[in-house]
């Protein structure tokens, strides 16, 4: 997992399936896919636009925290993520994830966490009655 990149298209397939499911079921919501969001370090508002009057990527990063949700529903303020192995079996993974859903949490946001592989595992009806349940 030394060289693993978030955005590399690794859950594409899961991300693509969900959109559809969502689209033909007219649930009205509107996903984004790997948009980043902003989150301030001191009071925790969220943005999806890049902070205005830092001059440098360090200067920006002690005041916020960048993160790149899988789906993100901004008019609901929900994050839908598909976590893989990754994220439970590797120490790193597991102190991100933990750090990322804190995150989320303190922002306001809610979480839908699907396991890849459990996700992959649903059929479309199984889906989608968790996600309206959930939703």
């Amino acid at each position: 997992m030394k060289n693993w990149d978030s955005t590399d298209g690794h859950d594409l397939k899961q991300k693509n399936r969900l959109s559809k499911i969502i689209r033909h079921n007219h649930l009205r919501h509107y996903p984004l896919l790997d948009q980043t969001i902003f989150i301030n370090n001191q009071d925790f508002r969220w943005t999806i636009k890049h902070p205005e009057g830092y001059k440098s990527k360090e200067e920006l990063l002690r005041d916020w925290s960048p993160f790149i949700p899988d789906m993100l529903f901004p008019i609901s303020k929900t994050i839908i993520e598909f976590d893989g192995s990754f994220h439970t079996d590797t120490e790193k993974g597991a102190r991100r994830t933990k750090l990322r859903n804190q995150y989320y949490s303190y922002a306001g946001i809610k979480l839908i966490v699907y396991n890849t592989d459990e996700f992959n595992k649903m059929t479309d009806d199984e889906v989608l009655a968790d996600l309206k349940k959930k939703l």
